[in-house]
């Protein structure tokens, strides 16, 4: 897999998008536009790169950089992304965002293509069975009309089912969609009507959406989901420790992408992570972290360090019956908590 990664990483996405412009920049673009789509460190070992003879790709000439392209070049697919665009192809969610005519089109383009790899090679062992019908022609439908919503920053009337047999009726203003790994299901967060001038995320399933039409009004422009998350967030994150071996910090990153965090180095081969998190997403959060096992460590806040324990000793409880205490505290050293130690 180290090919696949060295294809599809960061860098690669950053000079791909600078070389497809065929232009001039000056210095200042130049550094803006790579650490924009890279990290902080990423002008260190792009900027020299760019200008040396092995990649070539821009000629420096009084502060500016000139694209050494020719005016026809583009970027063709490798044999690699075309195996990894098959392997897309298998994946039942792509129905959600391309049309049956579009799929047609793309598996006879990919026909002598052998995917990267299969839906069956992969096993998950900690999600939750309710998992999302995106088969299903309803979800199908009111998918693809939140998708040209938040396009279109309309809103969107929505029958909605709370709880079984509580249906309740709203007008929203949809602004993102969002995927959830452990439960295998997207959500909507959007923000209602009524709450407009004082703007409150509403997280809707979108298995439970039974109905929708289009609101018929538009706005100039989204609310700032991220600002609106943010003053929901718990006064304090959690601060884990990551120990990275069997690629901890890799599967961390890629587990918690969907929380705002911040990460730094502390030691060899040991990262802090701060988390983010309000009260609405505190027990998946909590459950992502557990099955980290040993390589991660919950070191606070104080209230999720003491959710943490609280859950450790009742699984505990759960399979060693009365001896669940002498079990918890194999699982909670000191004061801090190691899960799955």
């Amino acid at each position: 897999m180290e090919l696949f990664s060295e294809v599809y990483n960061c860098y690669f996405q950053v000079i791909k998008s600078l070389i497809e412009k065929k232009n001039y920049l000056s210095e200042s673009e130049l550094k803006y536009r790579i650490q924009e789509s890279g990290f902080e460190e990423s002008i260190l070992y792009l900027l020299p790169k760019l200008t040396e003879p092995e990649w070539g790709f821009y000629e420096k000439r009084d502060g500016v950089y000139y694209a050494k392209l020719s005016a026809d070049f583009y970027v063709p697919l490798n044999d690699l992304q075309r195996a990894y665009l098959k392997a897309m192809l298998l994946d039942e969610k792509i129905r959600l965002f391309l049309e049956d005519e579009e799929i047609a089109a793309l598996y006879a383009a990919f026909a002598d293509v052998e995917p990267l790899f299969m839906p069956e090679d992969f096993y998950y062992y900690d999600r939750f069975t309710d998992r999302d019908d995106y088969q299903d022609a309803d979800y199908r439908k009111h998918f693809r009309m939140i998708l040209s919503a938040i396009k279109n920053k309309e809103y969107l009337d929505i029958l909605y089912e709370a709880r079984p047999g509580q249906r309740v009726h709203h007008c929203y203003l949809p602004c993102r969609l969002e995927y959830s790994i452990k439960n295998d299901c997207f959500r909507l967060l959007a923000v209602e009507k009524r709450y407009v001038r004082n703007p409150r995320v509403e997280v809707l399933k979108l298995s439970r959406i039974k109905d929708m039409t289009a609101g018929g009004i538009q706005v100039s422009r989204l609310p700032d989901i991220n600002r609106i998350l943010q003053r929901s967030y718990d006064k304090e994150p959690v601060r884990i420790r990551i120990r990275d071996r069997r690629n901890a910090l890799e599967r961390a990153m890629l587990q918690f992408a969907n929380y705002e965090k911040s990460t730094r180095k502390i030691g060899e081969n040991t990262y802090e992570c701060l988390i983010y998190y309000n009260k609405k997403t505190e027990t998946e959060l909590l459950i992502e972290i557990l099955s980290f096992g040993p390589m991660l460590k919950v070191v606070g806040n104080e209230a999720f360090l003491r959710l943490v324990k609280e859950r450790l000793a009742r699984q505990a409880g759960l399979n060693y019956g009365s001896n669940h205490d002498e079990t918890a505290k194999r699982f909670m050293p000191d004061s801090d908590c190691q899960p799955g130690s």
